[in-house]
């Protein structure tokens, strides 16, 4: 589990269980974090074993299981895992089943609210503490960095990555080329930050690259949704985005608006050596940036070669 946790929060019955088992993560017995710890092993799977079950895998008494329900707000066992299997069919829920959820009639409108919505939610959902570990680490000189996502959640890492490497040296883009993602472990080691997004439907090879990086020593900051990635088991430090859209798919926008949101936080963390980067980037970037009298040299140019031609 993540080493930081947020404040209980007053709506704790509304939150995600994983969420709730890390809000009560200080007013748990050393027994109940072993049933935590098993939950999280088991992408919370485990809590679909009966009491006698979960008791003998995490292996404490059965009372401990149900106390543990008690302190999630749960008044039987029987309540928390109606909530988990609902929790669990929306997690693995399907494309074409989110299809079918879509809106009929303004979805412009729909849409807009949903997206500010999930936005703002995710931003609530930081504790201050998790954020300014995270940034710490972006921007630690002495770390090395590596970005990397899933299928889809890739496309915020590359944005990250595009990013730092402007901010700070020693950034990665940990993608498939030339060498598979596995054989770049190679280069990761205890001075490593690997920062990796993934969301449901969680990607098995990237809960694996995630794995091999944190038995390397990296450390492993986590980009994942409310049910949350097998990854945030290990993950020294968890940033929950929403995902929920109108679109009839999962929505990156609140990642992205994330992403943006702790790249202003690096630049301002890193100070005088990112912007003495930035210039000295930008003084090897001649003609990269369009320019009116640019093009007008170039048909002048054209111009004197056709005559001379």
């Amino acid at each position: 589990m993540a080493k930081e946790q947020p404040q209980r929060s007053s709506n704790n019955r509304s939150a995600m269980l994983a969420d709730r088992l890390r809000q009560i993560s200080h007013e748990m017995t050393p027994a109940e974090q072993k049933v935590a710890r098993t939950l999280f092993a088991s992408g919370m799977l485990a809590g679909l074993d009966t009491v006698a079950g979960l008791a003998e895998r995490a292996r404490v008494s059965g009372p401990t299981v149900i106390r543990l329900a008690s302190k999630l707000q749960f008044d039987s066992y029987l309540s928390f895992q109606r909530a988990l299997r609902a929790e669990l069919e929306e997690r693995h829920n399907l494309p074409n089943s989110l299809y079918d959820k879509q809106p009929r009639g303004d979805l412009l409108d729909a849409a807009q609210r949903a997206f500010a919505d999930a936005t703002a939610a995710s931003f609530r959902r930081i504790a201050p503490s998790e954020w300014s570990a995270v940034v710490a680490l972006l921007a630690d000189p002495a770390r090395r960095i590596w970005c990397a996502g899933g299928r889809f959640t890739k496309l915020v890492a590359e944005l990250l990555y595009l990013h730092l490497v402007q901010i700070r040296s020693d950034a990665h883009l940990l993608a498939e080329g030339l060498q598979s993602r596995t054989d770049q472990l190679i280069d990761i080691d205890r001075r490593c930050v690997l920062f990796v997004y993934d969301v449901r439907r969680y990607q098995a090879d990237t809960v694996e690259l995630a794995r091999g990086a944190k038995e390397r020593g990296a450390a492993i900051v986590l980009v994942t949704d409310p049910w949350q990635s097998p990854i945030a088991e290990f993950a020294d430090r968890v940033l929950v985005v929403e995902v929920s859209s109108k679109s009839g798919s999962d929505s990156m926008i609140p990642a992205f608006a994330l992403t943006e949101a702790l790249i202003g936080a690096v630049l301002t963390a890193a100070g005088n050596r990112a912007i003495a980067r930035m210039r000295e980037l930008e003084g090897l970037r001649v003609g990269f940036e369009y320019r009116e009298e640019n093009r007008a040299a170039t048909r002048r140019a054209k111009k004197r070669s056709t005559r001379h031609g």
